[in-house]
């Protein structure tokens, strides 16, 4: 089932950035002049997050939330744990950021999914928001960090009622919740804008930034793959099997994750709903009251 918000957002900082017209030139000519040295440079740039710890997007743990932190690949995981004034049993639900992100990404979601009488974790993966610097250091990561962070969230807090999450971290969250045996089927999944992964979302991705061509991305893939220790076509959303009830939020205007990626999963899950938006593009969808107020309604339809 698919529905349509027509809706617009408060500013919001991007995390993926065009490239200057000349490196977009110079990568268009390289496609056929010097496909190889492309490659290395955006296998360096790929691996490489938008900003440092001065500059990198950051988050506050809200009043009544308790602060934690988690031994995570050498390094400190940073989040928060947030439950309503009389707890109870309050359907635990995680917030996952993606690429460069934070948990203050979902610092509107966090407040309504509260009063809507939901607790809470959200957390900052290795390298990225308040966390320690992962393995690879300040400034570079990879989607393994940020499984890793997933997975020891799980050891502490357990198998949640659900989860919402953003770009990559939608496709970190998943694979770490298989990865530590947990049953999909009773997890609910508010997938923003995701990042489906394997070769076609790694070039993708990097093509918002500049172009890729087939014979750049021959090159680029083995190097990525042994950078990263991680088949692409092991790092994807294509071809898991998810069984849960899920919300894929998508706005039509997404560069660096094209709409017709969280469609194509929308059509391949067997029980999610698509809510497609215009005019939000890829970060404006975390600060929409729409979209704010339809992940809530997700997770209240038990």
């Amino acid at each position: 089932m698919a529905s349509t918000a027509p809706t617009t957002g408060s500013k919001k900082k991007s995390t993926t950035v065009r490239a200057p017209w000349y490196v977009r030139s110079g990568f268009a000519a390289a496609e056929h002049v010097a496909p190889g040295p492309a490659a290395k440079l955006l296998c360096e740039l790929w691996f490489r997050l938008p900003a440092g710890p001065e500059k990198r997007l950051r988050g506050e743990a809200p009043a009544g939330s308790s602060v934690f932190e988690i031994d995570c690949l050498g390094s400190t995981l940073w989040g928060y744990d947030w439950a309503p004034d009389t707890p109870g049993d309050a359907p635990l639900v995680y917030l996952v950021h993606g690429w460069g992100g934070s948990t203050g990404d979902f610092r509107f979601i966090a407040a309504n999914l509260v009063a809507s009488g939901f607790r809470v974790v959200a957390f900052d993966a290795p390298s990225h928001g308040n966390a320690g610097p992962g393995p690879w250091g300040e400034r570079h990561a990879n989607g393994v960090h940020l499984i890793e962070a997933m997975s020891v969230v799980l050891d502490k807090f357990g198998t949640p009622y659900g989860v919402a999450a953003h770009s990559m971290g939608c496709l970190s969250a998943v694979h770490g919740m298989v990865m530590n045996g947990v049953d999909l089927s009773a997890v609910r999944l508010a997938m923003l804008a995701p990042f489906i992964g394997g070769a076609e979302g790694f070039r993708d991705t990097i093509g918002a930034i500049v172009p890729v061509g087939p014979r750049i991305m021959k090159a680029l893939q083995p190097l990525g793959e042994a950078k990263s220790g991680v088949r692409l076509d092991d790092f994807s959303l294509r071809g898991v099997d998810v069984e849960s009830p899920a919300l894929i939020v998508h706005d039509k205007g997404d560069r660096p994750n094209p709409f017709r990626h969280g469609q194509g999963i929308a059509e391949a899950w067997p029980n999610a709903e698509l809510m497609a938006t215009t005019g939000l593009g890829h970060r404006k969808i975390l600060v929409s009251p729409a979209v704010n107020s339809r992940v809530t309604q997700f997770f209240k339809e038990m």
